[in-house]
């Protein structure tokens, strides 16, 4: 049968129809769950894409075929739900390996969601039976509707410059990320063989800037580094303000606690990358993550095949005791032999809780974690000075445990609240994330309270940041870039006074600015090595640099300039859009602009294959 036959055969379209009608409704459901609306005009684009595709799966299959199709429907549908809710994207194939580590598997997909499960199988089924019964003889066309699907399928690549932001649909975007993991398997253009950058290029750019006072200090402060799993500076209500986001949560009570402790919360955080290792290993290594989608640089340090030469060993050789304190299991991303070697002398995670019925899923809820870091560190400090403890909590980490107490304790207001006790979390959008922030705020100003209270916190330098900005805070996902990339970042000095040495809350910050900054306000700046970033402690002749950032879920990548200049790129990094922005308000003053691309192709392959080498420092301008 030709083509032009069949795609006008009535049977073909009913089915077309019947398959868009069922991608219409698996979105409302993915709405109803995650609380994230997609941009209107990219949604009827996709699902016109997913649902010509779909129809073309539903005529050609049958048998064994059918039934491998409604089961892998019902699980792309039950895990797309899932990715939109903890992360605000569909899923990427090329980390469907990642979902086999029985740590990841335990800790996110065995949860009550799960039920969710079955029931996006059982519609999946629903749309085979409605088929079979509207359409029990379907066109026999099989060689011209593939041809067809697969031209549609290009198409819809070469459409969308991430093929998994909300607007995406599962069908078409799963199709289309298949080329890309097969031909590339790291996931990435960008060549293994170095591409050689020029002096042009590095006249013109400063990407690897190191930038410290090197200052002494004859009384060095203990350092508390504190990272909050996936906190996005837009739930702090000061700063979504400043920007005019619209987040879908507010942390009003923990921007109160950090005001009334004496903490300056900064504006206009970079968080570099999306993914736990990825983020952790620039903030404790000062250097570039990860940007291929393989993270690699933390599996390179563990297992011996690089010297990291990070911040933890630094302050290690210069007398500090070093603590690694997290709550998930410390195996997981290989931090048991990565964080030793970067220098951490104690290193702990999950297994470290002596009551074994505290960990669950990922690891402990946040009020028994923080409880027993407070301990451990109170103990610390009373042996030993100085020292230098990082902190990495999971409460905040999807599926949002939150301990069995705490549950009750919502229950029971939003009982008194609501007059309602039989809503349950799974019908509010982003409730769960909303609940297990609230008990975050409250386990932590207690922890901050105690360790205060018993003096513990004397002469210490205390950062709250997080290790990647998860969550929502725009209400447009899909045009304006940096959507997963406001990181935040709350200092506390030993004195209030001291701040008179720290920057201004309004300039741009990123994660590599954290360890050049614990090292300069220790006094041990002018060891730096090779790390990179700017301190907090330059406030004079702060040097305009560049900055490389990704969000490995979307798959987009960015060159920012401070001066207000931004491309964003495609994964491959073959087309950008040229964006402004007003430095004061990075995220909250982005325009388009028809401006080209400041960098050439062969500029931005050459930055982001530096980005990968084990270290590269650009001298101070």
């Amino acid at each position: 049968m030709r083509l032009p036959v069949v795609l006008t055969d009535r049977r073909f379209l009913l089915t077309v129809l019947l398959a868009f009608g069922w991608l219409l409704l698996v979105r409302a459901g993915h709405i109803l769950q995650s609380g994230v609306w997609p941009s209107p005009l990219g949604t009827f684009g996709g699902d016109l894409a997913g649902a010509f595709i779909l129809a073309v799966l539903l005529t050609i299959t049958s048998g064994p075929c059918r039934a491998v199709l409604v089961l892998l429907l019902g699980v792309a549908a039950y895990v797309a739900g899932m990715h939109l809710m903890a992360h605000g994207t569909l899923f990427q194939l090329a980390f469907a390996g990642k979902g086999m580590n029985p740590t990841f598997i335990s800790g996110s997909l065995m949860n009550v969601y799960l039920i969710l499960l079955p029931v996006y199988i059982g519609f999946a089924w629903t749309l085979h039976r409605i088929h079979r019964a509207l359409i029990p003889q379907p066109p026999a066309a099989c060689t011209a509707l593939t041809t067809s699907a697969v031209a549609v399928v290009l198409v819809y690549g070469l459409s969308f410059p991430s093929l998994t932001t909300p607007a995406n649909n599962i069908v078409a975007s799963a199709f289309a990320q298949i080329p890309g993991a097969i031909v590339n398997p790291v996931g990435t253009a960008i060549s293994d063989e170095a591409v050689d950058t020029d002096k042009s290029l590095e006249a013109r750019t400063n990407f690897f800037h190191q930038q410290i006072t090197s200052r002494p200090n004859n009384n060095p402060p203990n350092v508390l580094l504190i990272m909050i799993e996936g906190l996005s500076g837009g739930y702090l209500p000061s700063i979504s303000s400043y920007h005019g986001l619209e987040p879908a949560v507010a942390l009003e009570h923990l921007e109160g606690t950090l005001r009334d402790r004496g903490f300056r919360l900064y504006r206009n955080t970079l968080s570099m990358e999306r993914q736990t290792d990825r983020g952790t290993f620039a903030i404790i290594c000062g250097r570039y993550p990860d940007f291929r989608r393989p993270s690699n640089k933390m599996l390179d340090v563990a297992e011996e095949r690089t010297h990291p030469d990070c911040l933890p060993g630094k302050l290690k050789d210069n007398g500090y005791y070093t603590a690694y304190w997290q709550a998930a299991p410390i195996a997981y991303m290989n931090k048991d032999k990565f964080m030793p070697r970067a220098g951490f002398m104690d290193v702990t995670g999950a297994e470290h809780l002596s009551n074994p019925k505290d960990i669950d899923g990922w690891g402990p809820p946040d009020p028994i974690y923080f409880n027993d870091v407070a301990t451990r560190l109170q103990e610390l400090d009373q042996k030993t000075s100085p020292w230098f403890v990082t902190l990495l909590n999971v409460g905040t980490h999807h599926p949002f445990n939150i301990g069995q107490e705490a549950e009750q304790e919502i229950a029971t207001d939003e009982a008194e609240t609501n007059g309602n006790s039989t809503e349950t979390i799974m019908v509010q959008p982003q409730q769960a994330r909303r609940n297990a922030m609230r008990v975050m705020e409250k386990s932590l100003g207690n922890f901050l309270e105690r360790l205060e209270t018993a003096g513990t916190l004397d002469n210490t330098l205390i950062i709250l940041t997080s290790d990647e900005s998860g969550g929502f805070v725009r209400s447009d996902h899909e045009s304006l870039p940096l959507n997963s990339n406001l990181g935040v970042l709350a200092i506390r000095p030993p004195e209030q006074s001291d701040f008179s040495h720290y920057a201004d809350r309004n300039v741009i910050t990123a994660q590599l600015d954290i360890p050049m900054t614990i090292l300069d306000a220790t006094g041990y700046g002018d060891q730096a090595g090779g790390m990179i970033g700017r301190s907090l402690l330059v406030t004079n002749d702060r040097t305009r640099r560049d900055i490389l950032l990704a969000d490995t879920y979307t798959g987009l990548k960015y060159f920012l300039r401070e001066s207000g200049q931004l491309l964003a790129c495609t994964e491959m990094l073959t087309r950008c859009t040229s964006w402004s922005f007003n430095p004061k308000r990075v995220f909250g003053t982005f325009q388009e602009s028809d401006k080209p691309p400041f960098l050439s192709l062969e500029e931005r392959l050459a930055l982001f294959e530096d980005a990968a080498a084990p270290n590269r420092v650009e001298e101070q301008r």
